[in-house]
């Protein structure tokens, strides 16, 4: 399964800010996944939590700007049926 990311919510804290949520999964070995973001980044956290409730490994994150867009690198390291995303960032 390849990286996949819905955002379902998204929050406009006060001028400036929007907080984005979601649920992603993918699984481990594949590429690594991608979401382009208007507007600087400030969080980007991703997180696995499977059907059997317990914390898992969190995926490590990159992000790099061009141009007012972000791209938000997600390095998979373990299968993912079912995590969640929050992403942070100036503009609305």
């Amino acid at each position: 399964m390849a990286f996949s990311a819905t955002v379902f919510n998204t929050q406009y804290l006060g001028a400036g800010k929007t907080h984005l949520s979601g649920t992603w999964s993918g699984n481990a070995g594949d590429a690594a996944g991608t979401m382009t973001i208007a507007g600087p980044v400030v969080k980007a956290n991703f997180y696995k939590f499977d059907n059997d409730q317990s914390w898992q490994i969190i995926p490590r994150v990159s992000t790099s700007i061009s141009s007012g867009i972000t791209t938000v690198t997600i390095n998979n390291q373990d299968n993912v049926v079912t995590g969640y995303f929050e992403i942070d960032k100036f503009g609305s």
